[in-house]
């Protein structure tokens, strides 16, 4: 029998060693809108109640995500370590090991089975399609309802009310840290139906019956908070909705089986329709199907069988998946069962010739761990990440935009002005990649070429408030301040949210001499940015000018205060303290 203790060994040593050089990589992608820009937000602690009454941090009404969970943890962060990513990267690698650990003392907890729980929770812990959850610092809400599913098991296996009612509490934090959660009582409710022989440790209508009821409240919640029951996209079964779902199992399979051509970014140009995949896709499912209900299936393999079919299930895009139809992260919570099948095919192995298993078990570690190792490089930044996702499909319009987003914030315009027009080649109705084409050619001085793609942009999508804002400012700079005014009032009505929509119709009003409407928007603009200097200091040269002297000389010491150096501030505080001499701030 495998010793616990060496088996946790190292099982802890496997997560440290191909784990060890992502904790050097910074944030990317979506860290932006889930750590970065929500620092102001972090910054108060009252605001962790404010979690559990709004949506998901980096998503609109198109992806309406519950995940509260999730954002406490980021606020935690920002709390104890600021905006250094290498203690995110550290706890999301921690919690990874906690997940491996929890999932071989559950498995050696409910079958006795030492090695196959050690062989399972072995291939979790290096297997590369995990790397993504790990990784990505906005995925960890992943990593979190992996753990409470877990504990929610573990609870149910130590029996008694207190047990069950701890159970119960982690199942509702699954759900509140992502919504595949949902699966785990139709998990416990089909395994405990079919299996035969002995009675699962866990089960009964009454346990059934709790975890439903607390699925509802969770339900009740996101609707209240959300607006929508589930989503806002149409539920279809279309022939053309089965082909496409036909497309995502079968990437999804391959995902699990082969997990070596491997995209943070799977456009539609990867999941596609054939029908050789659609077979291949079917006959998986059989496959998983007849494993579930064969009598003769041993209950760890059955487990596992049921434990994918059940996690596909929320990723099938049935409801279609907004923000991404495959991802390597939705595999985090599937992976288990599929590990669980592969750790008893090596343990039944083990019992016959225990050589070879151990030598099988140690060349899949070694080549598992070595592409994982490998891959978390290409998490080290998003010019890295973005890169990495053109070599591996070079005709993914999305791919070539990312990459041309984070060349044109380096400075590097011409590389960034090829990618985004490779992605209109590929997508010529693409606002976004139309959008930043705009922003090099600003910057390169082609004012008109700007300008034609920002219109261009606004074509395929008028309400792109971005595209409004950015051909308000090339217009502002032609002279042409009405229509810049225009663009930007447009910019605000779509996105009041924006403090810089604000600033740029503030000062375009106060250059046209709307002096009330430019204060208006600069006030505006402090709501949003408290620490706007270039908005108090305007609004201390219109006080100034309005007679409103404690106003303005309240403004210009709020732009001290910020930025002690300001000069125009220092130069203005001493006009308006003399408030009624001939000169008049100047401002900015």
């Amino acid at each position: 029998m495998l010793n616990k203790k060496t088996a946790i060994a190292v099982l802890l040593v496997a997560v440290g060693i191909v784990y060890s050089n992502s904790l050097f990589s910074g944030f990317v992608l979506d860290d932006q809108d889930t750590v970065i820009s929500k620092s102001a937000f972090f910054s108060h602690p009252e605001n962790a109640l404010l979690a559990f009454a709004q949506r998901d941090t980096t998503n609109n009404a198109e992806t309406p995500y519950y995940r509260p969970l999730n954002t406490l943890t980021y606020m935690l962060d920002h709390y104890l370590w600021g905006l250094n990513p290498f203690w995110y990267h550290l706890e999301n690698v921690l919690l990874h090991a906690l997940v491996v650990l929890l999932f071989y003392l559950l498995v050696a907890r409910v079958w006795g089975e030492g090695y196959m729980a050690f062989f399972s929770a072995l291939l979790f812990a290096v297997y590369p399609v995990c790397a993504e959850a790990v990784n990505f610092i906005s995925a960890r809400n992943t990593l979190l309802c992996a753990l409470f599913l877990l504990v929610a098991l573990m609870s149910l296996l130590k029996g008694g009310a207190k047990w069950t009612a701890l159970s119960f509490a982690a199942y509702f934090l699954a759900l509140l840290s992502k919504e595949p959660a949902v699966v785990l009582p139709f998990f416990l409710l089909s395994f405990t139906l079919i299996q035969k022989g002995r009675r699962p440790p866990y089960g009964g209508w009454r346990i059934f019956a709790g975890f439903i009821a607390i699925t509802l409240v969770y339900f009740f919640i996101r609707q209240r908070v959300l607006g929508v029951f589930v989503s806002n996209q149409r539920l279809e079964f279309s022939l053309e909705r089965l082909k496409f779902m036909s497309a995502v199992l079968y990437e999804n399979i391959r995902l699990m089986v082969f997990p070596f051509r491997l995209n943070a970014n799977y456009s539609m140009l990867n999941v596609f329709y054939t029908p050789w995949r659609a077979a291949i896709a079917v006959s998986g499912l059989a496959a998983l199907l007849g494993l579930s209900l064969w009598p003769g299936t041993k209950a760890p393999v059955r487990a596992g069988a049921q434990w994918i079919l059940w996690g596909l299930l929320p990723v099938s895009n049935i409801v279609m998946i907004p923000s991404a139809p495959v991802a390597e992260r939705y595999h985090y919570t599937i992976l288990p069962g599929f590990v669980l099948i592969a750790g008893y095919a090596i343990a039944a192995l083990h019992r016959k010739k225990a050589p070879a298993a151990v030598a099988v078990i140690a060349l899949l570690a070694l080549a598992l761990g070595a592409r994982t190792f490998e891959r978390n490089f290409v998490w080290r930044d998003n010019l890295t990440l973005y890169q990495s996702m053109v070599r591996s499909d070079p005709g993914n319009p999305s791919a070539r935009y990312y990459l041309a987003r984070s060349l044109y914030g380096a400075n590097r315009f011409d590389e960034a002005a090829r990618q985004f027009q490779a992605a209109i080649a590929r997508q010529p109705d693409y606002p976004e990649a139309r959008d930043g084409l705009g922003l090099v050619y600003m910057k390169k001085g082609d004012i008109e070429g700007a300008m034609r793609e920002f219109r261009n942009a606004i074509s395929f999508e008028p309400d792109f408030y971005s595209a409004h804002m950015h051909l308000g400012v090339a217009l502002a700079g032609l002279g042409r301040l009405e229509d810049a005014a225009g663009e930007f009032r447009k910019s605000v009505g779509l996105n009041p949210q924006r403090f810089d929509a604000h600033l740029d119709l503030a000062i375009t009003c106060l250059r046209q001499g709307l002096t009330e409407e430019a204060s208006r928007e600069f006030e505006q603009v402090l709501a949003l940015d408290p620490e706007n200097v270039t908005a108090h200091n305007d609004l201390g040269v219109i006080y100034f000018k309005q007679g409103r002297y404690a106003d303005s000389r309240r403004e210009f010491e709020a732009t001290l205060a910020i930025d002690p150096g300001n000069a125009i501030a220092a130069r203005d505080l001493p006009l308006v303290r003399a408030a009624g001499g001939n000169s008049v701030p100047r401002g900015n």
